[in-house]
């Protein structure tokens, strides 16, 4: 069983998210984006898996959305069991390297399957062989480019976990964000993405900016004394790994577009998704550079106002985890996030 009490969200998380890798370099066409969903789903549960099954049964689970009959079961045997027998038997059906590739930056599934399939690689080891050979640069999708990246990633492999805890994280994007907001140029700053949303854990830091002078905000971010790697360094956007095991990145973005870029990057894909369909409904576009009616913006400068023009109550940043119209979120409850 799940040795910590209020971790086996997580651990159910990261399983299904494993289970959707497997899948995709097996080649599974719609099943790894009903594990990432429900992943994702139960990731930004606010009560743990095990007392929405004590109150309620695998009736309750189904209730979550994004999980049907066939995920709840998985549930239900990881509560009792501490383990799921499909993801144990899709384990042995790759070869034990594969996982070794999975923690690369930047190697997803369908890259990882190519090189399996095409140059029979299954390890780390035959990876820095094929890229020394000069052999990754032949596959189509790759090229010299991203064998360069995948070289300067492979050091990265051992540090970069899957997730890492908010109390963790959350001190050192703090002192990120207060050592830029020393800078003059700095007009306004936010944190964004998961730590925005207060999940439990983050993959990864993302910070926004508003500057009249980029340069001096860029140069200090990249040259932090806990950057370990710069992977991008631009006047817009600025890319590094952090020495504590994760990436960060710094983006500027206009003051009159700062309201819906924090919308954007805050997330999630799922309340971002729903979120651009009201606006295509109304006939207008929604996206990280403001609320449009055709050419003419109408709304960016802050979240509410770009909810207001929706029709959209303001709703926390905690709360967006997923589509408030699903269809297993009741009518009332629905109501709460809209008003027309």
């Amino acid at each position: 069983m799940c040795s910590k009490e209020g971790m086996i969200n997580q651990a159910l998380a990261d399983i299904f998210n494993e289970i959707a890798d497997i899948l995709d370099i097996q080649g599974i066409d719609w099943k790894p984006t009903a594990y990432r969903k429900a992943a994702r789903v139960i990731q930004g549960l606010s009560e743990d898996v095990k007392i929405i099954y004590k109150k309620g049964g695998i009736h309750a689970l189904e209730e979550l959305p994004g999980i049907g009959e066939g995920l709840a079961k998985k549930i239900e045997q990881f509560i009792k069991t501490g383990k799921i027998n499909e993801y144990e038997r899709l384990k042995k059906t790759i070869p034990v390297g594969i996982k070794e590739l999975m923690n690369i930056p930047g190697l997803g599934p369908k890259k990882i399957k190519k090189l399996y399939t095409k140059l029979k690689i299954n390890s780390v080891k035959e990876l820095k062989q094929a890229i020394k050979e000069g052999k990754i640069r032949t596959l189509e999708g790759f090229g010299q480019k991203s064998e360069e990246d995948i070289l300067k990633n492979l050091g990265l492999a051992s540090t970069a976990k899957s997730r890492k805890l908010l109390s963790e994280v959350l001190p050192v994007a703090k002192k990120i964000v207060n050592r830029l907001k020393k800078l003059k140029s700095v007009k306004r700053i936010e944190l964004a993405g998961s730590i925005r949303r207060k999940k439990a854990t983050v993959r990864d830091v993302d910070i926004l900016v508003v500057s009249s002078n980029p340069k001096p905000v860029m140069d200090l971010f990249v040259s932090m004394p806990n950057v370990k790697k710069i992977n991008a360094n631009g006047l817009t956007k600025s890319s590094v790994f952090l020495k504590e095991g994760y990436g960060c990145d710094l983006r500027i973005v206009d003051e009159k577009s700062f309201g819906a870029a924090l919308l954007y990057f805050t997330g999630s894909k799922d309340f971002n998704i729903w979120c651009r369909q009201v606006a295509i409904k109304k006939g207008l576009k929604l996206s990280e550079y403001g609320l449009f009616k055709g050419q003419k913006m109408i709304a960016g400068r802050t979240e509410k106002e770009v909810l207001d023009k929706l029709g959209i109550k303001y709703v926390a940043p905690e709360l967006r985890e997923n589509r408030p119209d699903s269809r297993r979120i009741n009518q009332k409850k629905a109501e709460e996030f809209m008003r027309y």
